[in-house]
């Protein structure tokens, strides 16, 4: 079976405060988008076998999606099947774009058929929580308020489709240099937060009201440690972005537009100063009733 497996983007990021178990508790709101990898998955007998080219992504157990596919085994208890995985990488390792955990969640939901298991997505989410931190909202995908340490998703719809801008600026950051250097005022009142706070339930968020609210509280962290971040905002802004944001803690920077001919217009012009663009729509999931 051959499958795309989408990345996503963080529409906003706020850190709320330190857990009991070292990680950070956060609140997001993930938006999948149509840019990604390509899978191919076949169901084999007695093995796991994971391979991938672009992006210089791990082969076999050190890959997301072969700790995906053993986890789905544990849970059915059955170690006679197997599967054979390649991955053709398209999303850049350590952007904020959750490439591996985006491949993992395909790994389940495809395994999940293939090997005939009709587990429910409930099950899929709870087995995903043990893979990765992102890898439960890409067992849905489409829009999602995240919060905890990623494994609270709340589906939600969204309206104001745009056309958006990810800007590859040519490094990653390290997600616990990221955490470990992170200092910010833990609040409630920022005006991204009340947002998202005055959506109640399983409603429609509108990316045109929310593109100008954006915060991430990575951003000026690796701002200060990468002036391109900046320089790179800034032509997204000049070019007629809505709002500018960073995914995750970077370092993929995004800029929304609401005219499909602005966002390229944008991608261009920062191409031809050495960057790698790329110009996407989100992804609409119908949600359904969780089982």
């Amino acid at each position: 079976m051959r499958v795309d497996s989408n990345a996503k983007i963080n529409l906003g990021l706020k850190v709320l405060g330190k857990r009991a178990d070292g990680f950070h508790d956060l609140l997001s709101v993930f938006q999948e988008v149509d840019f990604g990898d390509e899978m191919s998955i076949e169901a084999v007998d007695g093995t796991l076998d994971v391979t991938c080219r672009g992006q210089r992504a791990p082969d076999g157990r050190d890959n997301l999606a072969y700790r995906a596919a053993n986890e789905l085994r544990k849970a059915c208890k059955n170690n006679d099947l197997g599967a054979r995985i390649h991955i053709e990488k398209a999303i850049p390792l350590g952007g904020g774009l959750g490439g591996g955990s985006s491949n993992a969640a395909q790994a389940l939901l495809v395994l999940n058929s293939l090997w005939e298991l009709n587990f429910e997505s409930n099950r899929l989410r709870q087995i995903a929580e043990g893979v990765g931190s992102d890898v439960p909202f890409f067992v849905s995908g489409g829009t999602a308020v995240v919060t905890g340490r990623g494994e609270h998703v709340q589906p939600i719809d969204f309206s104001g489709n745009l056309a958006l801008v990810l800007v590859f600026p040519g490094f990653s950051v390290p997600t616990p240099w990221a955490f470990s250097n992170l200092n910010t005022t833990l609040t409630s009142e920022t005006p991204y937060i009340r947002f998202l706070n005055s959506v109640p339930g399983p409603v429609k968020v509108d990316l045109l009201e929310l593109f100008p609210l954006l915060e991430n509280d990575f951003l000026p962290l690796v701002s200060a440690r990468y002036p391109s971040i900046e320089r790179i905002l800034a032509v997204l802004r000049s070019e007629g972005a809505l709002g500018v944001t960073m995914s995750g803690t970077g370092a993929t920077l995004v800029g929304g537009f609401l005219h499909e001919a602005d966002a390229h217009s944008a991608a261009d012009d920062l191409q031809d100063q050495g960057y790698e663009t790329r110009v996407c729509r989100p992804v609409r999931r119908e949600r359904q009733q969780d089982r």
